[in-house]
């Protein structure tokens, strides 16, 4: 599933408490479930315009944002189904799950993290990211044209 988005949103990485986001463009939406994987806590989707702005409202309450995006001709779109694993700095997999939409807000401890998205037959790694107490660690991952 894939989404235009405005150049001046994610693609420039803006964290966006409240960038342009008018309360009544999220009224009557609530976010998905949380999920967990062993220790880590997470949630994904962004699915759609309303959906979207929810999830780049949300993003400085995790530690660790996951953007997932891919290339169609001159633009890029929001793109979901990426399998997405975060590794811990001693080579422990912390999350494996497939990303129900264009973000995976996840809750990690503070640390270095190794992040692999894959999407069809593209894999793409981040190798060092690091999740700083306050701070939001961002990963963005722009897959090829056609990869999924």
């Amino acid at each position: 599933m894939k989404r235009r988005f405005a150049a001046g949103w994610t693609a420039l990485g803006i964290v966006g408490a409240a960038v342009g986001v008018a309360p009544a463009d999220v009224l009557g939406m609530s976010m998905p479930a949380e999920q967990r994987d062993g220790q880590v806590t997470y949630v994904t989707g962004g699915i759609g315009k309303s959906e979207a702005r929810l999830f780049e409202r949300r993003l400085a309450r995790h530690g660790l944002v996951i953007e997932l995006l891919e290339h169609a001709g001159k633009t890029v779109e929001f793109t979901a189904n990426a399998q997405v694993k975060v590794v811990d700095a001693h080579g422990h997999e912390v999350l494996d799950t497939r990303a129900g939409g264009p973000f995976l807000l996840v809750d990690v401890p503070p640390g270095r993290y190794s992040v692999v998205a894959m999407l069809g037959h593209a894999r793409l790694r981040k190798a060092a990211v690091d999740v700083r107490p306050g701070d939001v660690a961002r990963a963005t991952f722009e897959f090829p044209a056609h990869s999924d």
